[in-house]
């Protein structure tokens, strides 16, 4: 039997041998399966259900008329046609291919089908489904289908290829999602590793990567409309026209979109939008309540479902600014049974909620098996969810209704019958419907309420049958709610080419009122050509900008650059008389053209201290020698302010580092900003030297570089300028440096630079140092040295031959190496031996035979403990939250587990620990990039645009390295390292899996909807923020002190931030009190201005300050917020009756204010 100490490094679950007696059970227990299958049975699963109140649910279909359901959509006869795939995720080979289309009834009306049909079959993977046009569109594979039945048998005999050249590189990625625009246009998605090229009549259409198509079929126009997300299976518009969509891999929740919008993962684009709700969930699916069958505080909820944690989940979207903000509600149905999948919900005919119920108790396929056995391939099941209090509505009889009767449908609140209405309507065409849609706008009531609701509607059924209506489109242009001028715009961008002059009819809402209008022109008039077009535009820029039209405007402003960019350079651009607009305009398109005209505003004093940063990275990344030397010009003038000086410094480093372009004339007028009083412009100005190798600058860098009057930060500057000098005398300081005791971060950062000098100089000393250093950050600086640079691990190697470090040390320059995502068993063997460990290297992966995985799944369930689990995954040694979130709080280099044992079987979570690299999450891949200067990078990859690759590394730095510059690039092995768990015993694995099983799956694990705060930062008890505290008074700590040394903490999965972990990171002995006081903070957001409400658990020995005004605590504090980020600092005093705080904000009682708490890493 394994001893319970600690393991030791690389033998822990190395072997089988270790593993069986680790985990032993009896033989037959060891036989069984990996984990319980509940019986498939539809009653068993419906009475799990916790459904909210006022609802049930019962069985609409289910197996073995239907299996396996990925998409769902009603006709305008009430019909639910569904794509289903048995051979999902893959078909075997010598398979036959033989996926369906099916249609199902509810022919007499009681809430249940009671007949189904096969439509079609013989598909392979069929992910999307649309009836209309007389048969349906079907997303299959590679192809938009069009089937249709000619001969009234219900089977389709008509097969059509709409579209075809869509990927297939990954088929829960490929096209999916088919939704219905409000004016009858086909919407669908694709996913992140999807690459797709369509041959159309107006040529190739691309999308690399994930993003949402529109397709007009009577003209087979086809476009892009947003790019990026991983997996977004879930679009739909509200009552006004806006679009929203759930993303299935990324934790954003609803996301608010607009023509052109980019995402996470969007290829080729710089900047991004992010989603509505942080932190949340992965969802599937989205669908927007509406409908007098439904509770009043229902209407406009959207709906979508966390298939991971078997949810089927609810939020409120409401109106800020030109966006929108999203809070998470009670969920419609919650269970704990493992195989709930619910993926696509639709609101049906009757007014209620119809939810497709994948049913599987293994979901996904990235990171598992293709032909895992407990895959379900027959089960499906749709429910049907119900108001107790309101009857359900009679089905509208749709299809022989009159024009009249159906326009008239247009005004009811139920938008399945407004749209099923319109696609009738748009089915039979101009001909039969112009002159009555006319007779019915003309009629309508301008008193009604909802008058210009219904003229929006009649406006949308226009479009949707090529009937252009000027007046029309103008009187809902002016109508006096913004929401239908914002909808009234998008149907002008697609007259644009069937009107005289949309464009004179758009280019005034871009000062409009309502910032959403707004939006909409700005994101309309980049259609045009028009030599006024950034004028016009930035008409919006007269107004505040939140982030949503801020990003409309820089996209916008990117895409007409071929218009007003030449104006600006020939001095012909109106721009010229408004800086700021020009500054916009040219800080958005990243373009080398800009950079005179940069620098002339910088010399002018143009430019405000908020934008200059932006400017001149600008600057530093496209300036010429000329321009750069007006820059120097500028940094040394005397009425230039330090941080101004600072900045132009750092750009002109970046310039020579990036593209060896420096200023053109005398330098050494450099050394003059040696005296500066500033520390930035001292450190900014010696890096310079160095570039620019000054040789005359060389003394007094050496004097400042051992001087011990000068700062950690100047003198590692100095000793990088000097080994960019070169010389054997700066060698020789360097060497001398990196032996010295007075600092192990100053000896660190002199073997850097003698890295820079002689490489194997370096090694050698830093084999001594490994020595001598203990800290696991000072260590994994070391090994950086030569991890980063080409060819570097081969001359560390070399080095250790023969010579002894630390143990300890070994051990953390073997997890550091493994957390690189690079192969160096070269380099873990030789630490390995150096440090007395086993000579085999690195840790090697554990896969684990099926019976021994028994044992320990047993063990998992029998003997675990979550609540001791938890506070494993917490401990500071192994790192958990360094990498991965839980409900947004936390790294993102590792996927977010706030739901992860909710998606993933017990086997999986353990495979994911002992073998890292067995599966990778999508979107988690890493990579390995050298560039043209032999600087060695790794991280996950961010995203890539026409210019850069963006890495995130292991300590979640975001890496930004231009294309230009990279010479190799290759995928990297996971980030997590193996055998990080090496220190745990058996029990405590035991404990961790429990804990990581429990997530997202039983109540006491799953992150609540509460809006608590879960990333914190805790002052670090140093000397020096004891000393500064003991001098003042704890108010102190709520001010920008350099003393004080913020670290990250992070709540519990029920909200709770323990505070006995103060005694270790964060307690500081200043009162008479034995356990003294702790000082934490957080961060709000107030998108828009007004009071909140912050809810304790309790106030005893709580001092709270909002930015640095103390604020009096009750239970329930109300605070007054202006807009922007706020941050609120803490005293709590260390008693024993205190083992927890837990915030919680809460909306105040008629306040406009719309408050987020700020969370992450």
């Amino acid at each position: 039997m394994i001893n319970q100490a600690a393991l030791p490094f690389q033998r822990f679950l190395i072997s089988s041998v270790c593993l069986l007696s680790l985990f032993s059970v009896s033989t037959v227990r060891a036989q069984r399966d990996l984990t319980d299958i509940p019986p498939p049975d539809p009653e068993l699963e419906r009475k799990s259900f916790k459904v909210a109140e006022g609802f049930e649910v019962n069985l609409y279909a289910a197996d073995p008329q239907i299996a396996k359901p990925i998409q769902m959509n009603f006709d305008a006869q009430g019909r639910l046609w569904i794509a289903s795939s048995e051979i999902y995720p893959h078909i075997k080979p010598g398979e036959k291919a033989n996926d369906k289309i099916l249609v199902v009834e509810d022919q007499d009306g009681d809430g249940t089908a009671d007949k189904t049909t096969v439509f079609a079959d013989g598909l392979l993977i069929p992910t999307a489904v649309m009836p209309g046009d007389g048969g349906a569109y079907v997303g299959n594979s590679t192809e938009l289908l069009f089937l249709k039945d000619t001969d009234g048998d219900g089977k389709a005999d008509v097969r059509k290829t709409e579209l075809a050249g869509f990927g297939t590189e990954d088929t829960h990625h490929i096209l999916h999602t088919l939704r219905r625009g409000p004016a009858g246009q086909l919407f669908f998605n694709q996913s992140i590793y999807i690459h797709s090229h369509i041959e159309t009549p107006y040529g190739v259409r691309r999308l690399n990567g994930g993003g949402i198509w529109k397709y007009q079929p009577e003209s087979m126009e086809l476009e892009v409309v947003m790019r990026g997300m991983v997996n977004s299976w879930g679009h739909h518009f509200d009552r006004w026209g806006q679009s929203f969509c759930t993303d299935g891999a990324y934790g954003h929740g609803i996301n608010y979109t607009f023509p052109g919008a980019a995402f996470v993962t969007a290829v080729g684009m710089d900047r991004i939008l992010k989603g509505l709700n942080l932190g949340s969930p992965k969802h599937c699916g989205l669908e927007i309540l509406s409908g007098r069958h439904l509770p009043d505080d229902w209407q406009g909820n959207m709906i979508t479902n966390d298939f991971r944690g078997h949810r089927v989940c609810r939020f409120v979207v409401t109106e800020n600014e030109a966006g929108y903000v999203s809070r998470e509600q009670v969920e419609l149905i919650k269970t704990d049974h493992v195989a709930f999948r619910p993926i696509d919900v639709k609101m049906g005919p009757d007014g209620a909620i119809y939810i497709a119920d994948w049913y599987n108790p293994i979901i996904q396929h990235g990171e598992v098996d293709f032909r895992d056995p407990r895959r379900d391939h027959t089960h499906g099941r749709i429910w049907r969810v119900t108001y107790k209090g309101k009857p359900t509505l009679p089905r509208p009889k749709l299809v022989d209704a009159t024009n009249q009767e159906l326009l008239e449908a247009l005004k009811l609140p139920e938008e399945w019958t407004r749209q099923n209405a319109k696609n009738v309507l748009r089915e039979r065409g101009r001909e039969k419907v112009e002159a009555d849609l006319k007779a019915w706008l003309k009629a309508l009531d301008s008193q009604d309420p909802q008058f210009e609701h219904n003229q929006l509607e009649g406006l949308w059924v226009a479009q949707s049958i090529s009937s252009v209506q000027p007046e029309l489109l103008k009187q809902c242009l002016s109508a006096k709610d913004g929401r239908a001028r914002a909808a009234a715009v998008r149907v002008a961008r697609h007259w644009k080419d069937k009107l005289p002059d949309t464009y004179a009819l758009i280019a005034p809402l871009a000062d409009d009122e309502h910032p959403r209008v707004r939006l909409e022109a700005v994101r309309a008039l980049s259609l045009y050509n028009k030599p006024t077009v950034l004028t016009d535009v930035y008409k919006a820029l007269d107004h505040p900008a939140d982030e949503f039209l801020d990003y409309a405007l820089w996209l916008t402003t990117r895409e007409t650059k071929s218009i007003w960019l030449p104006q600006v350079l020939d001095g012909t651009s109106t721009l010229q008389k408004h800086p700021k607009k020009l500054l916009f305009a040219l800080t958005a398109v990243n373009s080398p053209e800009v950079a005179p005209v940069i620098t002339k505003l910088i010399q002018t004093g143009q430019i405000p201290d908020s934008e200059l940063q932006t400017s001149l990275n600008l600057l530093g990344k496209f300036a010429n020698a000329g321009d750069l030397q007006q820059l120097f010009e500028q940094s040394l003038k005397s009425e230039t302010k330090p941080a101004h000086q600072a900045a132009i410094l750092r750009t002109l480093a970046q310039a020579v580092q990036a593209r060896k372009m420096r200023p053109t004339g005398e330098l050494e007028a450099l050394q003059q900003l040696f005296r500066s009083e500033n520390p930035a412009v001292r450190q900014a100005a010696i890096e310079c030297a160095g570039l620019w190798k000054i040789a005359s600058l060389q003394k007094p860098i050496r004097e400042l570089a051992e001087s011990d009057q000068s700062s950690l930060e100047l003198r590692k500057t100095s000793l990088y300028a000097l080994a960019r000098l070169g010389g054997n005398e700066n060698q020789q300081l360097l060497l001398k440096q990196s032996k010295s005791a007075e600092s192990e971060a100053l000896a660190i950062a002199a073997v850097a630079a003698l890295a820079e000098m002689n490489v194997k100089l370096a090694a050698a000393q830093t084999v001594d140092l490994m020595q001598t250093v203990t800290s696991p950050d000072q260590l994994t600086a070391l090994s950086n040295i030569f991890l980063q640079r080409k060819g570097g691990t081969g001359v560390l190697v070399n080095a250790l031959k023969g010579k002894t470090i630390a143990k300890d040390a070994a051990i953390h320059l073997g997890r550091s190496i493994q957390s690189t995502g690079r192969s160096n068993p070269e380099l873990a063997k030789a630490i390995a031996v150096a440090g007395g460990l086993s000579s085999s290297g690195a840790p090697q992966p554990v896969n684990l035979p099926p019976a021994e995985m028994a044992n320990m799944i047993h063990a998992v369930k029998t003997e675990g403990n979550a609540r001791r689990g938890e506070a494993i995954f917490r401990r500071e040694d192994l790192s958990c939250l360094k990498c991965h979130a839980i409900g947004g709080a936390g790294g993102k280099v590792g996927p977010d587990l706030i739901s992860l044992g909710g998606s993933s079987q017990p086997d999986y979570i353990v495979d994911s620990l002992l073998n890292p690299n067995k599966a990778v999450k999508e979107n988690y891949n890493a990579v390995t990039v050298v560039t043209l200067q032999g600087k060695v990078y790794s991280g996950v990859l961010v995203r890539r645009s026409d210019s850069q690759l963006v890495l995130r590394d292991v300590n979640d730095n975001i890496m930004n390295i231009p294309l230009d510059q990279i010479d190799e690039e290759a995928p990297a092995a996971s980030l997590m390292p193996v055998g990080l768990l090496e220190k745990l015993t058996q029990q405590e694995l035991t404990d961790l899996v429990r804990f990581l099983t429990e997530l997202g799956k039983t109540d006491a694990y799953t992150v609540s909807k509460d809006r608590v705060v879960r990333r914190w930062r805790v002052m670090k008890g140093t000397p020096a923020a004891m000393n500064a505290i003991r001098r003042t008074r704890h108010a102190t700590a709520a001010t920008e002190n350099p003393a004080f040394v913020w670290e990250p903490a992070y709540s519990r999965v029920d909200g709770s931030l323990p505070v006995r972990m103060f005694d270790e990171i964060g307690k500081l002995h200043v009162s008479n009190r034995a356990k003294g006081a702790a000082f934490v903070r957080c961060e709000l957001e107030a998108l828009s201005p007004g009071k909140a409400i912050l809810k304790f658990d309790s106030v005893d020995g709580l001092k709270m300050w909002l930015g640095e005004k103390p604020i009096v605590l009750k239970p329930e504090t109300e605070i007054e917020l202006t807009k922007g980020v706020h941050r609120l600092t803490f005293s709590i005093d260390l008693t024993p009756e205190r083992d927890v705080l837990r915030l919680e904000l809460l909306d105040a009682p008629s306040s406009p204010a719309q408050v987020e708490i700020l969370n992450g890493k």
